[in-house]
């Protein structure tokens, strides 16, 4: 059983219910050592990670940020060659479709130059994760935690310079 358009597991362990129960997101700062957890809000059933300042055929579901908002939340503007990656999370299907049309912008979580993604199982089997596009079913195990860490690689593709 999933709960709608997120997948977010039916479960008869409530610690196992909503996406804050399942998934723990650390961020390092870019040129910081430390690993910090972000809080995710209950209302978030599916987190975004971006490199770029657009997702979905070009729209900007990060958004245009006022400067004091920025500030107080330690963000940069977003921009592809920024050094950092973009969290932004989506509450439901009706808030993922107005975020689509840049009505509002979604839920900003955080901004790094690395990022892990740890997930715990229990009665839930697998995540379903996208990277690129490209989707998969992740394995989950009752007994271990799964790590998925994206970060900055310091080198540049071969064929973006076209050699």
């Amino acid at each position: 059983c999933k709960q709608g358009w997120f997948f977010t597991p039916c479960s008869s362990d409530p610690g196992l219910r909503g996406l804050n129960n399942i998934l723990r997101i650390y961020v390092k700062k870019v040129n910081s050592p430390e690993w910090v957890q972000i809080p995710i809000p209950s209302s978030v059933r599916s987190v975004v990670t971006l490199n770029l300042p657009s997702y979905g055929s070009g729209r900007n579901p990060w958004g245009t940020l006022k400067p004091e908002y920025l500030e107080k939340r330690g963000f940069v503007e977003a921009h592809a060659d920024d050094g950092f990656l973009e969290i932004f999370g989506l509450k439901h299907g009706w808030h993922a479709s107005m975020v689509m049309v840049e009505l509002i912008s979604a839920k900003n979580l955080a901004q790094g130059s690395s990022i892990r993604f740890v997930l715990r199982g229990g009665e839930w089997t697998e995540a379903y994760m996208q990277m690129d596009g490209e989707p998969w079913k992740q394995p989950m195990n009752k007994e271990f935690l799964t790590f998925v860490e994206i970060k900055r690689v310091h080198f540049q593709s071969v064929m973006v310079h076209g050699e």
